[in-house]
C-alpha cells in the first residue's frame, strides 16, 4: 500500500473523525460569540431588540423574532455538525 493509499484509506478517516465535531462546535461557538459577517452578533441583536421593545411596548413580540433570527444563525451549524459526526462515524465503521 503506497503512501497516498494509505493516507486516503487510513489516516484521513481516522483524523476527520477527530477533527469535524470540536471544528464545527468551534464555528457555533464563534456564530454565538462574535458578529455574523460585522453584521450581526447575539448582543447586537438583543440591543436592537431591546430598543424596538422599548418603542413600540410589544416585548414579547420583538423577544420572539429575536430568538427566530437567532435560532436561524445557529441551527444549520448544529445539523451541519450533526451530519458530518453521523457521515464520518458511518463511514469509520464500515471499514
Amino acid at each position: 500500500m503506497g503512501y497516498i493509499q494509505q493516507m486516503r484509506h487510513i489516516i484521513l478517516p481516522q483524523a476527520m473523525q477527530l477533527a469535524v465535531p470540536p471544528t464545527v462546535a468551534y464555528s457555533v461557538q464563534i456564530v454565538k460569540a462574535t458578529a455574523l459577517t460585522s453584521i450581526i452578533g447575539f448582543v447586537e441583536l438583543s440591543r436592537a431588540g431591546a430598543m424596538i421593545s422599548n418603542a413600540t411596548f410589544r416585548p414579547m413580540e420583538v423577544y420572539g423574532i429575536v430568538v427566530l433570527i437567532y435560532f436561524l444563525l445557529c441551527w444549520p451549524l448544529s445539523k451541519l455538525s450533526s451530519y458530518l459526526e453521523q457521515r464520518l462515524n458511518v463511514a469509520y465503521r464500515n471499514h
